[in-house]
């Protein structure tokens, strides 16, 4: 078996689900980050989105000192739906042009029990003749045909997904995607336990077993079944998860959470750790940093972007807030807006920008393709999200109700464009270094896009929000560690988990001041902390190391292109974050010194 081992079809699997959660944040646009983890400070001086933030205090922002008259009013509306009667005919088949529709989705769906029942069959004559030991160029042809089918339902996985989170309320498609994910962990534990009869009974093991490791092998004797009920126990509880409503979804989060919690902790056990935090951030995720240096890196988070929140959020709604009203429709449409339903198509333009360029070809394969597809139903999940089809052999991108700014589509381009390269993540905080570098690439390229009074305020909203996202990813993080450290969260309710979330929060100011200012924590942590389990701490890091190329950019544009371009196209499939952030020029995040450089960018001093 000269292909993938074992431990590599364990990280098909791990993709298929993780990257979708990588991307699947609440809130409006910036920051996969798909979208921002903080809410949006809108017109009327309240902020909104999925997490309910509160009203922003009067505190915080400055009224215009000047009223607009009626007469300019009625003005700019006819101006406003004029242009958008335009944009919205020519973008709308500037979307036919590069996107898929659901029916083509929906047609690619062909999984059946009779292929998954031919599967199993295949998979067992791999085993009978590998036992019999009979001529080893036979035995594996008959185990890449195995191979191939097994690809086969794995991408039916990944295309089930898309078909569920176009629309989370269709009861056949929920039940499609528990059904592809289960036949999938079937297959995978059947394929397990093949593996295990080979390499116990047959004359030619070594050959098929020649490109694994000891540490391979020793997992796989060391694999329970029991993993892959759990997991898909976990799956059932997030579909409930995404179909609850108020007034039940507030504690009803929380015991899901708890059940989640507890099927996590003996998924660890079983892979032979204590707890699931240090389970994921190893195996998962492929951390190349430990608790201490997450506790220090949390303190400059808190000394230099907390600290500075409040600077951050006056200076940009001062100036949002004193724009004319032209201009200010523009920045509030660019943020939270869908980005075809802006006069200009600044993701063309950007993309264009590298025309000539290895990059260009990485963001038009996308396009060229037509490997996207726009969640336009109003019971999409609100998400935005990169996966990989590994039979059709290409990244693939849905975009949400809630995740179609401009941003947000450039994020997900840059992790397509990383996967073009490298569909098996191995370092989930490189993966979101690479997207949220494009963003911050992105940022500069509207400089010479837009006016200085609206780039200025859409670059101090994203320093601002780049900031505080980092601030509530380390909370959410240190939360985590907390709950999985617990020896049990059996009957855990929403005031326990609550509580440990309030004594987290106050060196934040306490719960009060973030859900009055940044974002309502205990309804995020419900959301994300269930969703993505462990994965927040790969938001905060990718952040630093991003917001770095973005420093770079400020002085030599072209210099910061072209470590975006070694960051993608020449790290190697198993390198680590730290290894491809050193190598490429970003800056480590654990740096004092780099905090330190970064802050005058970021305070626009």
């Amino acid at each position: 078996m000269k292909t993938r081992s074992w431990l590599q079809m364990l990280a098909l699997l791990l993709a298929i689900v993780i990257t979708l959660s990588a991307c699947d944040i609440g809130g409006n646009s910036t920051g996969e980050t798909e979208q921002s983890t903080v809410e949006s400070t809108v017109a009327d001086g309240t902020t909104a989105g999925e997490d309910n933030t509160a009203q922003t205090s009067a505190e915080t922002t400055t009224e215009k000192t000047e009223e607009t008259t009626k007469e300019e009013e009625t003005t700019k509306e006819e101006e406003t739906t004029k242009e958008e009667e335009t944009t919205e005919a020519e973008l709308s088949e500037y979307r036919a042009s590069i996107s898929k529709d659901i029916k083509e989705i929906k047609e690619m769906y062909t999984l059946t029990d009779e292929y998954f029942d031919e599967a199993l069959a295949k998979l067992a004559e791999f085993e009978e003749k590998a036992i019999l030991g009979e001529n080893y160029e036979d035995v594996d042809a008959i185990y890449n045909e195995f191979e191939d089918m097994f690809y086969h339902i794995a991408t039916q996985v990944s295309i089930a997904t898309l078909i569920y989170y176009y629309d989370t309320t269709v009861e056949e498609t929920n039940d499609q995607y528990l059904n592809a994910n289960e036949k999938y962990g079937d297959m995978y534990n059947a394929y397990i336990e093949t593996c295990k009869k080979v390499y116990e009974n047959s004359p030619i093991r070594d050959e098929l077993f020649a490109d694994w490791t000891e540490a391979d092998l020793k997992e796989l004797f060391d694999y329970s079944p029991e993993i892959q009920d759990l997991s898909q126990r976990n799956e059932e509880l997030l579909v409930e998860l995404n179909g609850l409503v108020e007034p039940e979804l507030y504690d009803r989060s929380a015991e899901i959470y708890a059940e989640i919690v507890m099927n996590n902790q003996k998924i660890a056990k079983l892979n032979g750790y204590d707890n699931y935090y240090d389970y994921a951030s190893a195996e998962i995720y492929g951390r190349d940093y430990d608790r201490e240096d997450i506790a220090a890196f949390r303190e400059l988070v808190r000394e230099n972007f907390f600290l500075n929140a409040d600077t951050l959020l006056n200076a940009w709604l001062n100036d949002y807030y004193n724009m004319s009203l032209m201009n200010s429709n523009t920045v509030y449409n660019f943020l939270y807006g869908a980005f075809d339903h802006m006069p200009k198509n600044h993701v063309e333009g950007y993309i264009s920008s590298f025309e000539g360029t290895s990059t260009y070809e990485g963001f038009r394969h996308l396009l060229d393709n037509k490997n996207i597809l726009f969640a336009d139903s109003p019971n999409s999940h609100p998400s935005a999200f990169q996966l990989y089809l590994y039979e059709l052999e290409t990244p693939f991108c849905l975009y949400g109700s809630n995740g179609q700014s401009a941003s947000t589509i450039v994020h997900e381009m840059g992790h397509y464009y990383a996967s073009l390269y490298n569909p098996d993540v191995s370092s989930y905080d490189l993966a979101e270094t690479q997207s949220q570098s494009n963003e911050l690439l992105f940022l500069k390229y509207l400089e010479s896009k837009m006016s200085d009074e609206v780039y200025g305020v859409i670059k101090g909203y994203n320093m601002y929000n780049f900031a505080v996202m980092a601030v509530v990813c380390v909370i959410i993080d240190e939360f985590e560690q907390r709950v999985y450290a617990l020896e049990s969260t059996e009957g855990y309710t929403s005031a326990d988990f609550d509580a440990i979330m309030a004594d987290i929060c106050q060196k934040y100011g306490g719960v009060d001041y973030l859900n009055e200012n940044i974002v309502d924590i205990n309804n995020y942590w419900r959301s994300v902390a269930t969703n993505n389990p462990v994965y927040y701490i790969s938001y905060a890091v990718s952040i630093v190391s991003s917001l770095s190329l973005f420093a770079t950019a400020e002085e030599d544009e072209a210099a910061a292109r072209e470590i975006y371009r070694i960051l993608i196209e020449e790290t190697e499939e198993d390198e680590s974050f730290m290894s491809a952030v050193e190598r490429s020029g970003l800056a480590s995040p654990f740096d004092a010194e780099t905090f330190a450089k970064l802050m005058p960018v970021i305070l626009n001093k």
